[in-house]
Parts: C-alpha cells; structure tokens; sequence
C-alpha cells in the first residue's frame, strides 16, 4: 500500500477512536457528575477532550493525502441527499464544530454545564453518523467481503474498542499531569480512574468477543459466496493467515492486559499508578490489532465485475 491508499486507513481508525473516546469520556462526565459535581468535572475532562479534538484535525489531514486534488475536498460535501461521502464529511464537520464548542466553554468561559451536556452527546452522535456513513462508502456491490452489515457492525466495534482504551489512556495521561502539577483535584482524577477502569475493561473485552464473533460470521458468508468471495477468504486465511492470527492475539492480549489492570486497581483500597505501563501497552496492542485488521479489509477485498 502506498501513501495515498494508506490514508484511508490511518483516516478511518483515528476518526473511530475519536468517536468513540468522545463517547467513553461523556460516559465517564455522567457517571462522576453527581458524586463530583459538574464544574469539577468539566475543568477535569479539558486535556482528554483537547486530545479528542487534535485526533480528529490528524484524522481530516490524514484523510487528505488520499485525494488527488485535496483543495476540491469540500465539494464531495454538495450531494448530501445522495452520497455516503457527502453524509459523512457533513456529520465529520459537525462533530469536529461540536467537540471545539465543548472546548471553548471549557477553557474560555465559566459554567454553562447544560450547554456542555447537549453540545458533547450531539458531538457524540454526530460521530457516531460519521462513522456510520463512512461504513456505507464500502456496501458495494461488487465488493463482497464489503457488502454486508457486517461492515457497519465492525467499523462501529472498533470505534467503541478504540474508543475505551483511549479513554483509559487518557484519562491516566492527565491524572499523572495533574501529580506532577500538584493540582487540587488529584484526588478526584484518582477516584474517577478507580471507578471507571472497571466498565472500561469489561465493555473493551465484550467488543472483543464481538469483534471475533462478527468476522466468523463473515468467513462463513464468504466461504459460502461466488468466486470472488472465495478468493477474499483465500487471502485472509491463506496469503494473509500470519497478519489475520497476529491480530487477534495483539487484540486479546491487550483487553486481558486491561481486564488484569482493573482488576488489580479494584482490589487496592488506595489505587497508585504504578501501572501506568500496562494501561499504555493494553491500548498500544488494541491500536495495533485494528490497524492490521483494517489492513486486512482493505488488501482481501476482491472486486468484481467491470
């Protein structure tokens, strides 16, 4: 693959883990906001969306190095009532205005905690269409590993795998900012990393198990499809076997990697970071197994027809 066909790529996965790292973080801001209080909360969460935010500028720029003429990008946004393409710059755009908002308020003004409610679950189902969107560019019909829902299914768990342990990350990354800082809400960082750790971890391996389950269900429809759909199952499990095996063992080392943290921060009445390491591997191996698995996608899809 060069350049230009590795932008879809590298596009499609920072967008998903944008996603669903807004929607782990919004979790996150529901669930502590009453024990917290939402001025707490929101000051908190202003690193993580911030990262949030420069995923998704890497994720448009990256997208860009696909087009042959990227000035003309915005034009692919005119045909709104009948392309994939156009839906999906359209609900890009719109979350990317919906997390600068909800970055504006929080750095730049002072209180208006509704406001961050409603612009932060818009962004999240504004991103949630994005990702919905992007799905639908590859039901072609003369693409049959493509053309299915399982598409749509996969591209959505891998926003929600991403999504979970990037919020992990971060919210670690910003915990031990905020020791080194010294900052007065250390303590809550930490209490908010104990009590979310836990869903983090179960939700990261349930997506796991659906994720494994989702792509032997596709194996059974290609191995039950015409010629081009038995050449797509020859290149995954034959030529691409080793890439397709390595990307299951990196994805469920890394959700055991995550579950095994949890658990050990659940049992430890006074939580300590020490084990900052193994969060960061969890998520470098999860991250690892989607690209491979969206390297995948896109070198066993066989086209047919003219």
């Amino acid at each position: 693959m060069n350049v230009r066909e590795w932008a879809l790529p590298v596009y499609t996965i920072l967008m998903q883990l944008a996603v669903g790292a807004q929607l782990g973080l919004w979790i996150v801001r529901a669930a502590a906001i009453r024990q917290h209080g939402r001025s707490t909360i929101d000051h908190i969460l202003r690193i993580p969306m911030l990262a949030v935010f420069l995923t998704i500028i890497l994720a448009i720029i990256g997208s860009h190095f696909h087009l042959s003429q990227p000035i003309f990008s915005l034009l692919a946004a005119l045909n709104l009532s009948k392309s994939w393409l156009s839906r999906e710059i359209i609900f890009t755009i719109s979350f990317l205005l919906l997390v600068g908002g909800i970055l504006y308020v929080q750095w730049f003004t002072y209180g208006h905690p509704r406001l961050m409610t409603v612009l932060g679950w818009l962004g999240v189902l504004s991103g949630g269409l994005s990702v919905y969107s992007m799905s639908h560019i590859y039901l072609l019909p003369t693409h049959s590993s493509w053309n299915s829902p399982l598409t749509t299914i996969s591209f959505l768990l891998s926003a929600l795998i991403l999504g979970v342990t990037a919020v992990a990350v971060l919210l670690v990354m910003d915990l031990k900012v905020s020791e080194v800082a010294g900052a007065a809400e250390t303590a809550v960082r930490r209490q908010i990393v104990h009590q979310s750790f836990v869903w983090l971890a179960a939700i990261a391996g349930i997506t796991a198990v659906v994720t494994l389950v989702v792509n032997i269900v596709l194996i059974f429809q290609l191995s039950h499809g015409e010629l081009s759909a038995l050449t797509s199952l020859y290149l995954m499990l034959g030529l691409y076997q080793p890439l397709f095996g390595l990307r299951y063992i990196a994805l469920f080392t890394g959700v055991s990697w995550f579950g095994l943290t949890a658990y050990i921060l659940l049992r430890r009445s006074k939580p300590k970071f020490e084990m900052t390491t193994p969060v960061y591997l969890a998520c470098l191996l999860v991250l690892i197994s989607e690209i491979l698995g969206r390297f995948l996608f896109y070198a066993t899809h066989v086209r047919t027809g003219i």
